[in-house]
């Protein structure tokens, strides 16, 4: 349902366009100057003709009244920063996809989430294609123990004695970094990065604070193995129909 606003945004954007804000040249496929305008189509309600019933009629925004309301719908997309050029140029042609009634002439709004850094740190990238680059859903609480205890990047020092004099680096330390994800004791939070960045306290070295990340991750992939084992074809079939959701 997507196609008829891609080929919209096709239409919308130039070559020049593309290659400009992307980097593009003559030896860049084809693929790549196409796939922006289907990155930047779901930013519309008209995409979604039948989950917003948003629905376009020969290309009309008035096919009933209560379509009409819905094409004036404002799109939130929370997103990583390096997605962040993909909207700004969708934003640039928006007012070419809705009604002249949209309240924000039909662009859409961002929230740049913050980066979650892979087990190695900043400087390297989760993939499937390296098992110890991520804690993946399917993984035992052993593997997800080693993966954290072996891989995870420190902050800390190499001494007990310079981590007691100088703490630990919060902003490098993968540990730490995953805990403002996923702890939900934002005071305990507050706790363990004054005493890792401290070397003092309970949470003063690397080791402590991994096994307080390895904790709170097996407990989130135990629950939801436990909660996919009850998952079957049918809630599967359910879940993905296409329905209205207003």
């Amino acid at each position: 349902t997507m196609y008829p606003n891609i080929v919209r945004i096709w239409k919308a954007v130039t070559n020049n366009t593309v290659s400009g804000i992307f980097g593009f040249d003559g030896t860049s496929n084809i693929g790549k100057s196409a796939f922006p305008a289907i990155q930047a189509a779901p930013s519309f309600p008209s995409s979604f003709p039948v989950v917003l019933g948003a629905d376009r009629v020969n290309g009309s925004f008035t096919s009933s009244p209560d379509a009409a309301k819905n094409h004036n719908m404002a799109c939130l997309i929370p997103c990583a920063i390096d997605q962040d050029p993909y909207f700004r140029m969708t934003r640039d042609i928006a007012h070419k996809l809705v009604p002249k009634t949209h309240p924000l002439g039909g662009k859409p709004a961002l929230i740049h989430s913050k980066f979650f850094p892979p087990l190695q740190g900043a400087e390297g990238k989760m993939s499937s294609s390296d098992v110890n680059s991520a804690i993946f859903l399917t993984d035992t609480p052993a593997e997800i123990e080693r993966k954290i205890k072996e891989h995870a990047f420190s902050g800390g020092q190499d001494t007990k004695k310079l981590q007691e004099e100088h703490g630990a680096n919060l902003d490098v330390d993968v540990s730490y970094q995953w805990l403002r994800f996923f702890l939900e004791d934002d005071e305990e939070l507050v706790r363990i990065g004054k005493d890792y960045s401290t070397g003092s306290g309970e949470f003063w070295s690397t080791n402590k604070v991994k096994a307080r990340l390895v904790e709170v991750l097996k407990g989130i992939v135990s629950e939801h193995q436990m909660r996919r084992k009850s998952v079957t074809d049918d809630t599967v079939r359910e879940w993905m129909k296409q329905r209205s959701l207003l």
